[in-house]
């Protein structure tokens, strides 16, 4: 992206306002422009050719993909079946979007139209007649395969041939007791890094070792690192959950010596339940669920507060999901549910 560009206006998807100001005025005032009040928005991606595609998390199911290819002025609903999409995911000529009961949407005219794939023939030997309640959340690519993490226990499946076909990784590995009982990890995040991919579940970090198509417990502490970015070349994470403390390390970081590490936290702030994050050359931004919105230039050592203008950062369905950017704007997708009082 184009750094002299993108910092001129921010702008928001769900709640938002707009920023005519300079990165150096960011601190002093950062208003929102309001592009698009989608109920209840979810996942959020501008494509390689710069269509922006958008998926809410509705309780009915019938939320869809909605399309907008002139930067958010009009927006309309793909054919894409209706599912709740959780991710989208660009690569090998197409755009992937995982969405429940083991579906997959992909798209091969950058998001236009869509056909509905599933991974259900990797995991309904360990679901069974749970496959249909199924979550994808987390989907990268890694030595050109396509990783999906299940979170319900199916485990995680990879496909070569862009979502046609499904093959599982192995189970075992990923498996533990709690109170007696077996379960397989739930995943909320699949990154390569260095050339290694990882996985992030609700209690451990694995590393995947492709020789025995298994996988390593690498930390037993992920506590929810749902969200990622790679800052100043190390693998940071943050945690998805209500977690106050200055004990609990607000941001990790992993470098290319297999280092692990922690970003210092915004001052004051003893809130560690960052929703999104999204990292350029230079700047880092995060979006916390009750503290509001920060980027630094600095890996940390200084934040500033991205909030003003944004009327309910702090209430309690107000979610920031998924940030973005083209050559001209940052974009941050929130969630907030049908039923909330707040706007």
């Amino acid at each position: 992206m184009k750094r002299n560009l993108c910092f001129n206006i921010i702008r928001k998807i769900a709640i938002a306002f707009v920023c005519c100001l300079p990165l150096s005025s960011f601190a002093q005032t950062n208003p929102w422009e309001l592009i698009r009040h989608q109920p209840a928005t979810n996942a959020f991606h501008i494509t390689e050719n710069g269509n922006m595609l958008i998926a809410d998390f509705l309780f009915e199911k019938n939320g869809g993909i909605y399309i907008s290819i002139d930067k958010g002025l009009q927006w309309k609903k793909t054919g894409a079946a209706d599912y709740n999409y959780n991710i989208f995911l660009e690569g090998n000529d197409y755009i992937f979007a995982g969405g429940d009961g083991t579906h997959i949407a992909r798209s091969a005219d950058d998001g236009v139209n869509w056909e509905i794939l599933s991974y259900a023939s990797a995991v309904e030997d360990v679901l069974g007649e749970n496959t249909e309640y199924a979550v994808c959340y987390a989907m990268t690519f890694h030595n050109d395969k396509l990783f999906v993490g299940d979170f319900s226990g199916g485990g995680i499946v990879y496909s070569e041939d862009n979502g046609e076909t499904w093959n599982k990784t192995d189970i075992a590995s990923i498996t533990f007791t709690v109170e007696g009982k077996e379960m397989v990890e739930n995943f909320y995040n699949l990154v390569s890094f260095n050339g290694e991919l990882y996985a992030y579940g609700v209690y451990f970090v694995f590393k995947y070792l492709p020789e025995t198509n298994s996988w390593e417990v690498v930390r037993n502490d992920s506590n929810f690192m749902a969200v990622s970015a790679i800052y100043q070349d190390k693998l940071c994470t943050g945690r998805s959950v209500m977690n106050d403390g200055t004990h609990i390390p607000f941001i990790v970081t992993f470098d290319e010596n297999g280092e692990w590490g922690e970003l210092p936290r915004p001052e004051n702030t003893v809130d560690n339940n960052i929703r999104s994050m999204y990292a350029t050359d230079e700047y880092l931004f995060i979006g916390m669920q009750m503290t509001g919105l920060y980027y630094t230039d600095n890996a940390g050592e200084d934040w500033y507060d991205l909030n003003d203008g944004i009327p309910y950062y702090t209430g309690t369905y107000f979610t920031p999901m998924k940030f973005q950017s083209d050559d001209e704007y940052i974009y941050l997708a929130a969630y907030e549910p049908p039923f909330a009082t707040t706007q």
